[in-house]
């Protein structure tokens, strides 16, 4: 490298490796690190739950770039760390382990993470969030061994779900608020669609109705629904909906609002921070 500069990205998903790459694509010749809190290589999550679940491809099929890339194009790649605050005014990012790495400009990339049930029951054990690898293979291993599984959610994620767990071989309930799938993301006539190709294919639709309780001791069974009926499930998939990761942003004094506010170049209010 030529120069003293260093570019920081925080997050090492799809938008964190893209940026990476666009960054050295653009002629940038400063020192890029990526730093990412899972121990894998940057990877694109859509396959997490589809052919990554179903055990149809092995989770690498879903890395952004192949492992020389990294090496290759001069980014330090720093996986399974933690960026645990920014300071801006020193331009200062502090890790895990008290370890310090100067920038010139950062980067954040730490996209959404899954919203969580605040419902009696669940914490019990066999509810499941979908985000990261170890989330799909866990989930993966226990839909081959569930007596029924009941996805709460019928929005991308609960849906691609219930559609793998069938193909998987599992009895499926699909509960959702709306009159169909997809219907806040795609309106009636695609909902409609979607409505009949899970049903088709044999996954019990509870649409318009909401779950207000989940039983069982240690682990979940039944789902308790807001008009009283009993759903039996030893498997639970939650997919509500994610919310932005900001609390990084949050705490080195950036503006955030359900999410960093950037302006149409995507910087921040401060003037060194991209999101």
């Amino acid at each position: 490298m030529t120069t003293d500069r260093t570019l920081l990205i925080v997050g090492g998903g799809l938008a964190g490796a893209k940026a990476a790459e666009g960054a050295r694509a653009a002629g940038f010749d400063g020192r890029v690190v990526l730093v990412g809190d899972e121990r894998q290589l940057p990877y694109e999550r859509p396959p997490l739950s589809k052919a990554v679940l179903r055990g149809e491809e092995p989770p690498e099929t879903a890395r952004v770039h192949d492992d020389g890339f990294y090496r290759t194009n001069a980014i330090d790649l720093l996986t399974g760390r933690t960026v645990e605050a920014l300071d801006l005014d020193a331009r200062r990012a502090r890790l895990d382990g008290d370890e310090n790495v100067p920038f010139t400009a950062a980067i954040l990339a730490t996209g959404a993470e899954p919203r969580r049930l605040d419902i009696p029951g669940a914490d019990l054990g066999g509810v499941h969030y979908l985000r990261e690898v170890a989330d799909a293979v866990r989930l993966r291993d226990a839909i081959l061994g569930a007596g029924r599984v009941a996805v709460i959610g019928a929005g991308w994620i609960g849906s691609e779900v219930a559609a793998s767990a069938r193909q998987m071989g599992a009895e499926v309930v699909l509960i959702d608020p709306g009159p169909a799938p997809l219907h806040r993301a795609l309106g009636d006539e695609m909902g409609e669609v979607f409505r009949r190709l899970h049903a088709d294919n044999g996954v019990q639709l509870r649409l318009e109705s909401h779950v207000t309780a989940m039983g069982g001791d240690d682990g979940v069974d039944p789902v308790v629904l807001r008009d009283g009926r009993v759903e039996p499930a030893d498997v639970v998939v939650v997919g509500i909906g994610v919310a932005p990761r900001a609390g990084l942003a949050a705490s080195a004094g950036v503006k955030v609002d359900d999410g960093v506010v950037v302006d149409e170049h995507l910087r921040s209010s401060a003037p060194s921070l991209y999101a």
